[in-house]
């Protein structure tokens, strides 16, 4: 599959669009999380996919979010 495409400006870097129908084909949204590799000349593309355990094991002390105080419970939650 080709597609003939422009090279554009966004902001200091270089951006490329892609067609809605691509992006459909793809499940690619706006802000959805994306790899690039340069391979032989080429950028390629893809959709990231998250590994929850992968991510777990990157959480550290110095990165970690304090615990919130969210109040009493107002429903029927179970500590």
């Amino acid at each position: 599959m080709g597609a003939n495409l422009q090279v554009g400006k966004w902001g200091s870097s270089l951006a490329v669009r892609i067609p809605k129908a691509v992006a459909k084909q793809c499940g690619i949204s706006e802000g959805s999380a994306m790899e690039m590799d340069v391979q032989a000349g080429r950028i390629v593309l893809w959709k990231r996919n998250y590994d929850l355990m992968e991510m777990v094991s990157r959480i550290t002390p110095e990165n970690v979010h304090p615990a919130e105080d969210m109040g009493p419970p107002r429903g029927h939650e179970q500590w």
